[in-house]
């Protein structure tokens, strides 16, 4: 009995003694990465640099290669952009650091396993190659002779050293509409973000790719000029968000920029990359004339010459109300007014308005936007002061130039569009406005 009883307080201390204990998770980390003794700046490259970018240029004839063959070990130190989890891309990593991207060529599915976006990264040149495919700036094992190949999985560790682990914070801020050159090579195989697009109607109602092949869709992407990029939307058929349908909507885009031949390109690489835009009341004033605007505490339109004035018709506030382009030669001076408006930033914040405006003469002053800090529901021209200058006039819906709004100095104003020809001799034309924005940088 006594045996049992001391085998019995055996077990139980036992186990109270390795059931207390607080075993810790293991830790896992990678070591940030330290340059071999000996290694001195010069061996370090930049991305768009002459010993990288600059040895393939738009000047090197296509489907050739320029070799990396130095003395020394060179090195690039970037962070991990692309994803191939979203399947759009295969094979292919996109590399960035502070002056340019690239595409690595890498022989592997599944790399955002091991290189996940955020990733830093140390590529080791010495034995790659760089050139192109269709003008796209690529890096890898030679292929042919005369082709950037992929990079064989097993050598991996030789050319791809990781620097610490990843890291959301390690990702450069995206390029913006207007911030990216398009014209240029100089932000291809980059983090972006294009704001506000919209697709071209053919796209609208159809998924972002068909199961069976790739497909290419436009977008229109605005400017701050008032002008419009177009671009294609590249989605392959094996990209896990290829069914999520196209809306008739405007979108803000995360993805890689890039190109085929001459037409640019945005690899989108997860749906988390797919974002309607919606602003906030925060951050913008949105006036949208697809309805009828005018009434009581809403847009008001006020004429003080002339037997002219601002209407409703066709989705938007326009001057004249006729169907030609050229209205008659009459003095007019015609505003149309905005409710009040309370705005937080305005140190940040620019109007600016999508229409139509085709000027066909010289005559551009009769067109002016203005603001007055007044609240007052009595209208008094003597209170208005012109906000800027408008120097966009297209012949179909457009954004117009943008205008600070820092220079109101108080967050609470209105708005008014002036449509001035005093002198009956001035020929004027329709003014169309379809929608108002003011928001912010």
């Amino acid at each position: 009995m006594k045996k049992i009883q001391l085998l019995l307080v055996l077990f139980f201390g036992t186990f109270i003694f390795f059931g207390c204990q607080k075993w810790g998770e293991p830790e896992f980390k990678v070591e940030d990465w330290v340059p071999p003794k000996g290694t001195i700046p010069q061996q370090f490259w930049e991305i768009n640099s002459s010993k990288v970018l600059g040895k393939h240029t738009n000047n090197t004839p296509p489907d050739s290669l320029t070799r990396y063959n130095e003395k020394y070990l060179r090195y690039i130190r970037a962070v991990v952009v692309s994803s191939d989890e979203g399947g759009n891309y295969y094979k292919a990593m996109v590399i960035q650091d502070s002056t340019g991207g690239v595409e690595l060529q890498l022989d592997m599915n599944g790399l955002y396993n091991t290189y996940p976006v955020g990733q830093k990264i140390v590529l080791v040149c010495n034995g790659l190659v760089i050139g192109d495919y269709n003008s796209l700036p690529q890096i890898g094992w030679v292929y042919q002779e005369k082709q950037v190949g992929r990079i064989n999985s097993l050598y991996f560790d030789k050319y791809i050293i990781r620097d610490g682990l990843p890291n959301l914070k390690n990702l450069p801020k995206p390029l913006t509409n207007t911030e990216i050159d398009f014209s240029g090579q100089n932000d291809l195989n980059k983090l972006v973000r294009l704001e506000r697009v919209k697709f071209e109607k053919d796209a609208v109602g159809k998924p972002f790719s068909f199961n069976d092949f790739t497909t290419e869709w436009k977008i229109s992407v605005p400017l701050a000029n008032g002008k419009y990029e177009t671009i294609v939307v590249r989605t392959s058929n094996f990209a896990k968000f290829r069914n999520m349908v196209i809306e008739d909507k405007e979108y803000n885009l995360t993805g890689i920029l890039t190109t085929y031949r001459t037409t640019k390109q945005l690899m989108i690489r997860t749906k988390e990359d797919i974002q309607w835009y919606n602003p906030t009341p925060e951050d913008a004033y949105v006036a949208d004339f697809s309805s009828n605007p005018l009434g009581n505490d809403k847009w008001s339109v006020h004429s003080l010459l002339g037997n002219t004035k601002w209407g409703f018709g066709d989705n938007s506030m326009w001057h004249p109300n006729n169907n030609t382009y050229l209205m008659y030669q009459v003095p007019m001076d015609d505003w149309l007014v905005s409710p009040v408006i309370t705005y937080a930033n305005l140190s940040s914040g620019y109007l600016h308005i999508d229409h139509i405006l085709p000027v066909l003469n010289a005559y551009y002053t009769p067109y002016q936007i203005y603001y007055t800090t007044s609240i007052s529901t009595t209208f008094n021209k003597d209170e208005w002061q012109l906000l800027g200058e408008l120097q966009s006039f297209p012949v179909s819906y457009e954004w117009s130039n943008r205008f600070p709004i820092s220079k109101i100095g108080t967050n609470t104003f209105r708005i008014a569009f002036r449509y001035y020809a005093p002198n009956k001799d001035i020929l004027t034309c329709n003014w169309n406005i379809r929608r108002v924005e003011i928001r912010n940088n």
